[in-house]
């Protein structure tokens, strides 16, 4: 038996992956539970059997059953889990307090910042006609599209004074977070080729064998 369960979705989406990176990171086994995006009772992310899980009907939540089935919900919370309880190295959350403000700095900022504001353009993109019967105004693209681009610009200019976003040696949950909203910008539409130092490290994370087999045990539809 696998040690965890990650409830993740079908179809694309970033947050299931940042934990299942984290997984694969610290060595840790797990068994990926695929679910609708609807209120089906056994299969939906707003069915009975999942909310019995998570109440706020997302994913991904965890299952830790090496700990007294533990379980988890908020792809941030589960990361901290994670590293807190697996990673007694403090290789992916710290080392030391300061290295732990840090890292958190960064994960809260994308969790805060980039995650929901990328998410509101994605929707205005894909699924705003569908759930209101009319396009998203020019004005819905102005200001979630203006707030992507300050928000890249601001994690270029970190990009640029070092190799990894929170701590200069190595990545962090807070790269592994922001990279698969990153790795998703164009599902968006977002433009993002001139944020080269972003470019960069998000070339050497896709070239990572460990993040590559995690996003291969999601389900992308």
């Amino acid at each position: 038996m696998s040690q965890f369960t990650l409830y993740s979705h079908r179809g694309p989406g970033p947050n299931p992956l940042k934990v299942a990176i984290l997984l694969e990171k610290l060595g840790l086994s797990y068994e990926v539970i695929p679910l609708d995006f609807s209120d089906d009772d056994n299969n939906g992310v707003k069915g009975k059997k999942f909310l019995s899980v998570n109440p706020n009907g997302r994913v991904p939540a965890l299952v830790d059953h090496k700990n007294g089935d533990f379980v988890l919900w908020e792809s941030g919370a589960i990361l901290f889990y994670l590293a807190e309880q697996y990673d007694q190295a403090g290789k992916y959350l710290g080392k030391d307090t300061k290295e732990r403000a840090v890292v958190m700095q960064w994960l809260t900022h994308q969790l805060s910042g980039l995650g929901p504001v990328q998410g509101n353009l994605n929707y205005a993109h894909h699924y705003w006609e569908s759930t209101y019967g009319q396009k998203a105004n020019e004005s819905t693209f102005t200001r979630f599209e203006g707030e992507c681009h300050r928000l890249y610009a601001l994690l270029d200019a970190q990009l640029g004074k070092q190799q990894y976003i929170a701590l200069p040696d190595r990545p962090t949950i807070a790269d592994y977070s922001f990279f698969s909203w990153v790795n998703i910008a164009e599902f968006g539409k977002l433009d993002i080729s001139k944020y080269t130092n972003v470019g960069r490290w998000r070339k050497e994370l896709q070239g990572d064998k460990e993040i590559e087999k995690a996003d291969g045990k999601l389900p992308k539809k």
